[in-house]
């Protein structure tokens, strides 16, 4: 590290500053993913994530299209370094599907709207002020792999925004490298598991994760005890204009 780059670093957390994680989306394999859900072992929906970049903006592009019992859809937007740009969140599919937010990310604030589900009239405005290291909370999964190392026992922090439950920490622990067999193969992974610290409670997830770059998700635990498994990759996708 350069004596510049350390007299910054160490400005920064002395000032209380959150410094960014050394994250990198171009770490991660661009393409389409489907998904399975499980639920005590049973099949309760499917999902596909789509990660693209932007060749003009040099953006990357997450979406999820989620079917069955837990049926939704979802896009962020963020910079190579994760440093969040927009979200927007439905529930529902088709002519049923409803807005639940819009958000807009700059510098150290987040701005937009929420419909709560069940009270759609209570439009609220969103305008909070965020940490210097979040992360859109749709893309946490996706920040947790985009390191350039995982080293067993090792652990880093950011900070993710959801309008719900505002600007949580995140606290991720990397495991021990296996082997995980999903629908879509076999593959060599390394178990990551990371806490969210909410409002009032805390939530858990674990992430398995392809070992070398480009990295995708492989399979994924919720604190809801469902399960998704990935069940088809394919080739990544051309720059998008």
């Amino acid at each position: 590290m350069s004596f510049i780059a350390m007299v910054c670093l160490v400005s920064a957390i002395a000032s209380g500053l959150d410094v960014r994680p050394n994250l990198d989306a171009a770490r991660l394999l661009t393409g389409s993913f489907s998904f399975r859900t499980l639920v005590n072992g049973a099949e309760v929906g499917r999902s596909r994530i789509q990660i693209r970049r932007s060749a003009e903006l040099g953006n990357y592009v997450f979406s999820n299209l989620v079917n069955g019992s837990f049926s939704q859809s979802w896009e962020a937007v963020t910079s190579p370094l994760f440093a969040p740009v927009s979200a927007r969140l439905s529930f529902g599919q088709g002519s049923a599907a409803r807005i639940a937010f819009e958000l807009s990310y700059h510098d150290d604030r987040v701005t937009g709207f929420v419909i709560p589900r069940k009270e759609p009239s209570n439009r609220r405005e969103v305008d909070e002020a965020i940490a210097d290291d979040t992360v859109d909370q749709r893309i946490d999964w996706a920040a947790v792999m985009a390191r350039k190392e995982y080293v067993e026992g090792q652990d880093f922090r950011f900070h993710v925004y959801d309008p719900e439950a505002g600007n949580s920490l995140v606290t991720v622990q990397i495991g021990k490298s296996e082997t995980t067999e999903v629908p879509a193969g076999s593959f060599e992974t390394v178990r990551v598991s990371y806490q969210i610290d909410k409002r009032g409670h805390t939530e858990t997830y674990e992430v398995f994760i392809t070992k070398k770059p480009p990295r995708f998700l492989v399979k994924e635990k919720f604190p809801n005890s469902s399960v998704t498994e990935l069940v088809e990759l394919t080739k990544p996708t051309s720059e998008m204009p």
